[in-house]
């Protein structure tokens, strides 16, 4: 960030950032919902539908940060909707392949192309040059706060208390 850069912008920036992001996010799961399909469901088919070969339940819990009684749960509603379905692996029968179906394909495709539409309305404002622009940004921001996360980058100072310090403090009080 230069020194130059408007703090009030940043923050300011940063707000509406934050702010189109969740409306975006609420936008897709509201598509997602009028199809008939909860959003953790639809996550999980869409994950089976990038993998190569399916993942164990255990994998799966770990991508999802959840247990496997919950991917369980998840996979059985799926089931029961159609979306996969499940059978006994060929080489080790304690083990369930799954495998969507065609109503899960056409389920993939029709959110493929109402979330396209989302992106592309959340654009349609922008010129071409402002949506190259704000490509670039975004990939500004990417690394900056990659190196940050990474440590290889100091966060800057703000009202002359460091962030590191302000969350060293804090972590103090709460013991």
């Amino acid at each position: 960030m230069s020194e130059e850069l408007d703090r009030e912008r940043a923050r300011q920036a940063a707000m509406l950032f934050v702010a189109n992001t969740r409306r975006h996010k609420r936008l897709l799961r509201k598509f997602v919902s009028e199809l008939g399909i909860c959003h953790s469901q639809h996550r999980l088919l869409m994950h089976l539908h990038r993998m190569e070969c399916a993942p164990s339940q255990t994998e799966l819990a770990h991508t999802f940060e959840v247990s496997t009684a919950a991917i369980a749960v998840s996979l059985k509603k799926l089931e029961t909707g159609g979306y996969i379905r499940r059978c006994a692996a060929v080489e080790d029968s304690r083990y369930n392949e799954i495998a969507i179906t065609e109503k899960g394909e056409e389920l993939i495709r029709q959110t493929e192309s109402l979330f396209t539409s989302a992106d592309v309305a959340m654009f349609s404002e922008f010129s071409a040059e402002e949506l190259e622009s704000f490509i670039s940004g975004m990939e500004k921001m990417k690394t900056a706060m990659k190196q940050f996360e990474e440590g290889r980058r100091e966060v800057p100072r703000l009202k002359g208390i460091h962030v590191r310090e302000f969350l060293a403090g804090a972590g103090n009080q709460s013991k």
